[in-house]
């Protein structure tokens, strides 16, 4: 229920993984914080999903920065959790090795995180390539030791003595030439450059594409660098995804006297000398506020790649029939030669086992991710054109599958629900400046203390920018609140 005499330091519209990571940092240094979502449930544009008796979870299951001292890590330690504990208990956070795996047309590679493991892996598929591969991982290693700490730093730590700030002028001055001359590379040159096969070239740009949200002529060499750096120490998965995490969030906020309040559509910002003095909700109650954060899937804000044009298709499928060799999470090309739309390029999301409430007994629920390639007709004619290649590729993967495996649906009405803004707020904000830092990304406005922080929790596999983006924002917004 709203709190209408309270007058509080910061509302976030909308309970995504950003959001409610930035309003939990601020519940915890002290501020008074509010956090309005639409739905019932947080996890904004990630939510769960049930079709037929299956439980889907609309979102990334698997995650990155997870790691000893990584930036989840730091986040959760501020937050007065231990994440270390969290995962010993099992219950939440899982680690599976290998916890993904790449099928190409000729080649079936399990994709460890542990760098040994995985030499090894590559060894046995690309003989030939053990000195190309080597040579190429050490290069890799050599620009993440440069780029790790700062791209991972929760908060910044004020240098004590004169040693300290020329030493910390000398890791910036790196850090920035560094992502300088990564950034003006393409990621493909940068491979050419070491001879890796083509093989393996169209593997890691499957892992770009999910990862990254780019292909390799259009991503980096820092993006590369960063993924790779991020893939060697740990993928983790969580069970119930972005939304049980939100669960975990919104307790934090609570306890640190914030208020989260569901089932509440923000309608219009009330202004006061150009700078928010609060919202007006669709029912007509409002909530007073010094400064406003929308955590909303804004198509002005989403960045341009195929991920645009990500579709879902839901399915349930006997248990006996998944093939032992195959895991939870599977990226499939079935040629080189064509482009990763959703008629060569799938990727795959099982239930975990040891998550029984996702299916009726002796089923799993099988996730289906692919991208609809450009075309003039209507995205459900589309669709409906890519099931078959699609049940046909799925049949190729798991040869025992004809007959045990049922299409629930699509997610074609989830998007253009998820992608819904109110006409009053889209009218009053205007992004004006993207500041980008380290990995963070958020949007400044034309009105001040009103800022936009992208919900970016749609994405197949979280990267660590959601998390970066709420600390740089959080930490801005701390000391104007």
């Amino acid at each position: 229920m709203l709190n209408t005499s309270r007058r509080y330091d910061v509302i976030v519209i909308g309970a995504g993984l950003e959001g409610l990571l930035c309003a939990a940092l601020l519940a915890k240094r002290g501020k008074q914080v509010i956090v309005l979502e639409e739905s019932p449930t947080p996890g904004g544009a990630s939510f769960r999903i049930t079709k037929s008796g299956y439980t889907f979870i609309k979102g990334p299951t698997l995650f990155l920065g997870f790691e000893r001292d990584g930036l989840y890590d730091r986040l959760f330690t501020e937050l007065g959790l231990s994440l270390s504990m969290l995962k010993r208990e099992g219950l939440l956070f899982r680690k599976t090795q290998p916890p993904l795996q790449i099928v190409l047309p000729d080649h079936r590679l399990d994709y460890f995180t542990e760098p040994g493991e995985l030499l090894e892996e590559l060894k046995r598929e690309f003989p030939d390539q053990v000195q190309e591969l080597k040579a190429f991982w050490s290069e890799m290693e050599q620009w993440e030791q440069i780029i790790r700490p700062r791209m991972h730093q929760a908060q910044r730590v004020n240098p004590l003595t004169a040693r300290d700030w020329i030493q910390e002028l000398r890791d910036r001055m790196r850090y920035s030439s560094a992502v300088r001359t990564l950034r003006r590379q393409r990621a493909e040159a940068f491979l050419n450059r070491h001879g890796l096969a083509p093989e393996i070239r169209r593997g890691l740009e499957l892992l770009l594409l999910i990862f990254v949200g780019e292909t390799m002529d259009k991503a980096t060499g820092l993006d590369l660098t960063h993924l790779l750096g991020l893939i060697q120490r740990e993928m983790i998965t969580i069970s119930g995804g972005v939304p049980r995490l939100s669960e975990l969030l919104v307790k934090v906020i609570q306890e640190h006297h914030g208020d989260v309040v569901y089932r509440q559509q923000a309608a219009e910002i009330l202004l006061r000398h150009r700078c928010p003095d609060g919202v007006r909700t669709v029912d007509g109650e409002t909530v007073h506020g010094t400064s406003v954060i929308l955590n909303l899937p804004w198509r002005s804000a989403s960045d341009r790649s195929p991920l645009r044009k990500e579709f879902t298709l839901y399915f349930g499928i006997a248990e006996k029939v998944l093939p032992s060799p195959m895991k939870d999470h599977l990226l499939f090309l079935q040629s080189y030669g064509r482009p990763p739309m959703a008629d060569n390029f799938l990727y795959l999301q099982v239930n975990p086992a040891q998550d029984p409430w996702a299916a009726p007994k002796g089923q799993r629920a099988l996730q289906v991710i692919g991208y609809i390639p450009e075309s003039d007709r209507p995205r459900r004619d589309v669709l409906q054109s890519l099931v078959k290649p699609i049940t046909d590729h799925l049949t190729w993967l798991m040869p025992f599958s004809e007959g045990a495996l049922t299409l629930l649906g699509d997610d074609l009405g989830e998007t253009e629900a998820a992608t819904r803004i109110p006409l009053k707020l889209a009218e009053q904000v205007r992004a004006t400046r993207t500041v980008m830092r380290d990995g963070a990304c958020y949007n400044l406005t034309s009105l001040k203390n009103l800022y936009l922080l992208p919900d970016l929790g749609r994405r197949p596999v979280a990267s660590l920018k959601s998390a970066r983006s709420a600390v740089e924002l959080a930490n801005r917004v701390a000391k104007i609140s």
